[in-house]
């Protein structure tokens, strides 16, 4: 954030941006030396022009709607009401607090709903002038015209790996292996609807447009009316989604995202990294390098969620693969107009002899410019028609099977099954125009969509399967007291391991044909069948979530072999730890399956490569036991983990479960990996990607180059720098913070008998079903706080301002441990331990986004009188963290060492406020038993606000 940007003045200034874009805003604005834990971060007035320019356009152009759209009675009222919060955010008086909220509490149900509504939109088109303005400073920062370096940029990464003594050969070799893998995720963490996000979209390309220097007049006006017709109708936009998504609604927005901005950015990042390479004499990178692969959630995670059913799955792969073969259709038709060379080498001519004629009459064909002539004499051209020919029959084939439509005949070896067989007439056609001598074209186009081939495969995301540990244990139960072995579920773990490894070793069939079954139980089975049915071309890997135990792995295998086909080839298996108590069984999870005879036998395979992967939660060990207690033991599940794997020579990978939130793992991704222990990224990083993270990190192709490169150099610096070791007397201390915070936590949550009824009471959290914003339900089955899943359980603590989660215990914890005489010790942690420095710094974060007083508001209209002195307790506990975060930090205020995020959330702090007020009253109302659709169409409202406001829902 930047001063001249508080001119945003009606509405109180610009939003901040989410934790998790740190990785993409500041990078212009920072000095960094290598071997400091944090960059020095400075203010910059770079472009501070064009940011006061879009800022008052947007606010201007706004305000002209609202005077098209609303009564100037009503236009009067926000702004009373947004003076009030400007004194109140200057003075910080109670006084003041209490005149603003007396101003909302006169509203009605109707002036409820606009007010929130207008200051929703204005977070929006604020958040929307901030992406621009970080576009156009990475820009300068690429013309030279910034004096300050991209911390993650690559060619600031290669000079400082150079510096430290690292050669090109192993920057270049390092780089050929790296791969990042992105899945997107179905959770509901996107406040927004995707018709408004697609609106916003549009305007900010219109925004960097409008600073072309060469525009007319004439250019400008039309810019300006096409802005002005645009803020209408998203202003006329309703903001509530009425249903909720489906699973295929879920999975299309997945796709969007790939396909408008993806697709685009990933050949052209590749692109900028072999200019890179260059730059320190080193060729570009293998054409078949796969730095980022891309998986999805959309349609194969059922944990939890009833409506995704094996149909669903093949129903989304059939849509992932129909809009895939769409895409590289439009890409061969480009280069049937590039490719008109006559000269080829002899591979090319034996390959286009081998293939039949092309059929260049086929009905229904979109792409056939040149339909009813192919000249024998154009080789590269011959090669694409049958390349189009096979796109175009596999395109028919799906359309079909999408409109439940009567399937067309065609031989299996005329349509495109596997991956392999699109990429052999492409490389083929390159290596024959670099003998011929027209490298420079074939580095063109043709190299780009080899590239995507290779980063999307025939189904643009391969889904992961993730299913429930005891939903398996259910459907073996079902199984085993058929066939009158007992109950499976009974049984103690080496009864069950002996069980499974017998069935495994024997190849004998376990599950009868015709067995009873109850809806729930044939549901896995079916499952299974489908999983064997789609196969490892669509399909990426089967998770289990809540896994505790190595039978819950084994039983998974049990269950692929038994539906599995002929040639074996099963789906790797991935146990997702996501407890506190799942991690730190972890290391004893990984030693009794790597002894396990059958199951090292079967990781050697040639298709598994002798890798395990695992997957790591940080959503729910942070629900479990609390942010520092999570942290640290997933740090340390990961440690003992590669030491596990290195004594039974396993190569260990593994996959970041990472929520968009603090409270769930999220935070600047770049400082995330580097802080990861030592030999746990190893070239490859498998992350996932939520909700509004999507938005934020893919939403506009030049956020794409930013966070494409942010990951890049992230795990490069992991691979080929060595890092301090951890001091022993670090992990001790770090051992009793932990433990101490864990206590804590669980005291409150677990053991504090008015908790839940406070929590339900001085949250919206019983009211967060109304926004329908994902497919899932909010709980796994009916219950307390245990049962309730970590992203409402975040999302909740996020509205009222306490953000509970994150921070509860860490101020005990810190208390104890100066109490105990570790200060300096700690002190010395902070500034050269990346791990514990990085996990503060998110804290403090978090702490200054808290807001004791709008929290006691709540308290106070919402809240029995029997239960406000816990939460009086809870803010005790608050302001007592933020004592102790600030003493180990050495800070006078919070975020001191961070002026501009600091600057970012003072500024919003006084909208913020308002649209806080504008939900208890609307919960207040509600809870007193309005049933006003338009008072509930306002609490969901301020809610989306508060969300866009926070820029974090879980």
């Amino acid at each position: 954030m930047i001063e001249g940007a508080r001119s945003l003045e009606r509405f109180g200034g610009l939003a901040t941006m989410p934790s998790g874009m740190s990785d993409l805003v500041d990078d212009a604005e920072v000095q960094f030396t290598f071997g400091s834990t944090s960059p020095h971060r400075v203010d910059s007035v770079e472009f501070l022009s064009p940011l006061e320019k879009d800022v008052s356009l947007l606010r201007n152009t706004f305000f002209q709607v609202l005077d098209q759209t609303c009564e100037k009675e009503m236009l009067s009222k926000i702004d009373q009401i947004n003076s009030a919060s400007k004194i109140y955010d200057l003075s910080k008086e109670d006084q003041a607090f209490d005149k603003m909220a007396a101003l909302v509490s006169k509203l009605s149900d109707e002036e409820l709903l606009t007010v929130a509504g207008a200051f929703s939109m204005t977070c929006n088109l604020a958040n929307i002038a901030e992406n621009v303005h970080r576009i156009r400073r990475r820009r300068a920062y690429e013309r030279g015209e910034s004096s300050l370096g991209y911390l993650h940029s690559c060619g600031e990464t290669f000079g400082t790996l150079t510096q430290a003594g690292k050669s090109g050969e192993e920057i270049h070799e390092a780089l050929s292996k790296q791969t990042v893998k992105f899945v997107l995720t179905a959770h509901p963490t996107q406040a927004v609807r995707k018709s408004i996000l697609a609106k916003l979209q549009v305007i900010a390309y219109d925004l960097l447009e409008m600073h072309r220097e060469d525009l007319t007049p004439n250019e400008m006006s039309d810019f300006r009316m096409d802005l002005r017709k645009k803020l209408l109708a998203i202003w006329q936009t309703d903001q509530i989604r009425r249903t909720a998504p489906t699973p295929l609604d879920e999975a299309r927005g997945a796709l969007q995202t790939i396909e408008d901005e993806l697709w685009v950015a990933v050949p052209r990042y590749i692109r900028s990294i072999d200019r890179s390479l260059k730059q320190i004499d080193q060729p570009t990178l293998p054409r078949d390098a796969r730095p980022f692969l891309f998986g999805s959630w959309a349609g194969g995670d059922r944990d939890g969620n009833p409506f995704v059913l094996p149909e669903t799955t093949h129903r989304v792969v059939l849509l992932n693969r129909y809009r895939t073969i769409n895409k590289y259709l439009q890409d061969v038709e480009k280069l049937l107009f590039e490719l008109s060379m006559t000269k080829c080498n002899d591979t090319l001519i034996e390959y286009n002899q081998k293939q039949p004629r092309p059929d260049v009459s086929m009905k229904n064909i979109k792409f056939r410019e040149y339909w009813n002539y192919v000249p024998p004499s154009e080789p590269y051209r011959v090669c694409l028609f049958n390349v189009r020919d096979r796109l175009a029959r596999t395109l028919e084939y799906c359309e079909a099977r999408l409109a439940d439509n009567a399937v067309p005949k065609v031989p299996q070896e005329l349509m495109y099954d596997h991956v392999n067989d699109l990429i052999e007439p492409l490389e083929i056609m390159y290596q024959s125009l670099v003998d011929t001598g027209l490298e420079m074209v074939a580095s063109g186009t043709l190299l780009d969509l080899i590239r995507r081939v290779h980063a999307f495969g025939l189904y643009l995301v391969k889904l992961d399967v993730r299913q429930e540990a005891d939903q398996h244990t259910a459907a073996i139960d079902a199984v085993t007291e058929f066939t009158g072995l007992g109950k499976y579920s009974d049984w103690d773990e080496d009864k069950r391991m002996s069980f499974l490894e017998d069935i495994l070793a024997s190849r004998r069939p376990l599950i009868p044909r015709v067995m009873p079954c109850t809806p729930k139980v044939q549901n896995i089975l079916d499952t299974f069948q489908t999983v064997a049915e789609l196969g490892t071309e669509a399909l990426s890997v089967y998770i289990i979530s809540m896994c505790m135990r190595p039978s819950d792995v084994m039983l998974v295998e049990v269950f692929q072999r038994e539906f599995g086909k002929a040639d074996g080839n099963t789906l790797p298996v991935v146990p997702l730890l996501e407890t506190i108590g799942a991690l730190k069984d972890a290391p004893m999870v990984l030693e009794r399956l790597f002894s396990c005879k059958w199951y090292r036998d079967h990781l050697r395979e040639d298709r598994f490569e002798n890798i395990q992967e695992v997957m790591v939660g940080y959503s729910d060990s942070a629900k479990d036991g609390g942010r520092m207690a999570s942290a640290w033991n997933l740090f340390k599940a990961q440690q003992a983990m590669v030491k596990v794997a290195l004594k039974y020579d396993v190569t260990l990978r593994f996959f970041h479960g990472r929520g968009g939130t603090v409270g769930r793992g999220g935070g600047p991704q770049h400082l995330a990996i580097l802080s990861q222990p030592p030999r746990t990224i190893n070239s490859y990083l498998r992350v996932t990607i939520q909700g509004e993270v999507i938005e934020q990190d893919f939403g506009l192709q030049p956020l794409c180059d930013k966070t494409l490169e942010t990951y890049t150099t992230a795990v490069l610096k992991a691979d080929l720098i060595d890092f301090a070791d951890v001091k022993p007397e670090w992990t001790a201390i770090m051992e009793k913070l932990s433990e101490t915070s864990l206590a804590k936590y669980r005291e409150v949550v677990h053991g504090e008998p008015r908790f839940v009824d406070y929590f339900r009471s001085a949250t919206p959290e019983l009211e967060l079903g109304m926004l329908n914003i994902g497919s899932r339900p909010a709980k796994r089955r009916a219950g307390g706080v245990e049962t309730l899943r970590a992203i409402p359980w975040i999302f909740a603590w996020t509205q009222n301002r306490l953000i509970l989660p994150v921070w509860l215990g860490v101020g005990t914890a810190l208390k104890k441990s100066f109490e105990d005489g570790d200060e300096a010790v700690l002190r010395e942690m902070y500034e050269s331990w990346p791990f514990f420095k990085s996990f503060f710094q998110l804290i403090e974060m978090v702490l200054a986004k808290a807001d004791p007083l709008v929290s006691q508001h709540y308290d106070n209209e919402l809240v029995d009188d029997k239960l406000k002195g816990l939460g009086v307790e809870l803010r005790e506990l608050l302001e007592e963290t933020i004592e102790m975060v600030l003493r180990l930090s050495g800070g006078s205020k919070l975020l001191d060492t961070d002026k501009v995020e600091q600057r970012s959330v003072d500024t919003r702090r006084k909208w913020l406020t308002v649209v806080n007020l504008i939900q208890v009253e609307a919960l207040k109302r509600t809870r007193a038993g309005d049933e006003s659709p338009v008072l509930k169409d306002a609490l969901i409202t301020s809610t989306k606000a508060v969300a866009s406001g926070m820029q974090g829902t879980g």
